[in-house]
C-alpha cells in the first residue's frame, strides 16, 4: 500500500464500486482503505478492498483521521441514494475529491465540483460546468458550453452536443443523445438509447428516435 497517497473510504460495493477503484488504482492521489455497504458481508472484498461495514461507521472512519470519501453506488433512473450518502459524506465533514480517470479528456477549462466522477474514455469539451455529485460515465461525450446540474448521472456512451443543460438529479440513460441547445429539466429520466431534439420538462420520462 502506497502511504504517499490520501486515504479514501468508498460508500458502495457494486459493479460502480468496482469501476472506481479501476480508477483510483490508476491514479497517484488517493488508496482506498475499505468499502461500506449495508448489503454486503463485513470482511468480504471487491477486488482487493475489504467492506468494513455500513455507512454508519462513517464517523469510526473518520475518528481514524480519514478525510476523503467517494459515493460508489451507481444509477437507475432515480440518483436520490447517491445525493443522500453524497450530503451525509457533507455533513460529517468529508472531502469528495473530483474522481477523473486518467484516461478521460477534459479541456483546460472545465469547471468540476465536488464529488464529480468521469470515467474511462469520456470527452468533456470547453466552458462546461460539471455540478457536485455528477457521474460522467465511461465513453460519454459532452461538447462545448454544456452545463450538468448536481447529481446528474450520464450511462454509458451518453452524447451531449453544445450548448446543452442538464438540471438537477436528472438521468441519461446508455447510449442517449441530446441535440445542441436542449434543456433537460430537473429529475428527468431520458431511456437508453434516445435522440433527444427538443426540451425536456422538469420530471418527465422520454424515450425513442425522436424522444417523445
Amino acid at each position: 500500500m502506497n502511504h504517499s497517497r490520501e486515504s479514501i473510504i468508498l460508500l458502495g460495493g457494486g459493479g460502480h464500486a468496482k469501476v472506481l477503484i479501476d480508477l483510483i488504482l490508476q491514479g497517484e492521489s488517493f488508496q482506498v482503505i475499505g468499502i461500506l455497504d449495508p448489503d454486503l458481508v463485513i470482511g468480504h472484498h471487491i477486488k482487493g478492498i475489504k467492506v468494513l461495514g455500513s455507512d454508519a461507521g462513517l464517523v469510526g472512519i473518520q475518528e481514524q483521521g480519514v478525510k476523503h470519501a467517494a459515493v460508489a453506488i451507481g444509477s437507475v433512473h432515480s440518483n436520490q441514494l447517491r445525493e443522500k450518502l453524497f450530503n451525509q459524506c457533507r455533513d460529517l465533514g468529508f472531502q469528495q475529491p473530483a474522481l477523473i480517470h486518467p484516461r478521460a479528456f477534459l479541456a483546460s477549462d472545465v469547471t468540476l465540483c465536488e464529488g464529480v466522477q468521469v470515467m474511462a474514455g469520456a470527452i468533456v469539451q470547453t466552458d462546461t460546468i460539471i455540478g457536485e455529485g455528477v457521474v460522467v460515465n465511461t465513453g460519454s461525450r459532452i461538447d462545448h458550453d454544456c452545463k450538468i446540474s448536481k447529481h446528474s448521472f450520464l450511462a454509458p456512451g451518453v452524447i451531449l452536443c453544445g450548448g446543452v443543460s442538464v438540471g438537477e438529479n436528472a438521468f441519461l440513460g446508455a447510449g442517449s443523445v441530446v441535440i445542441q441547445g436542449v434543456k433537460i429539466g430537473k429529475n428527468a429520466v431520458i431511456a437508453a438509447g434516445a435522440v433527444v431534439t427538443r426540451d425536456v420538462r422538469d420530471g418527465a420520462l422520454v424515450k425513442g428516435v425522436p424522444a417523445k
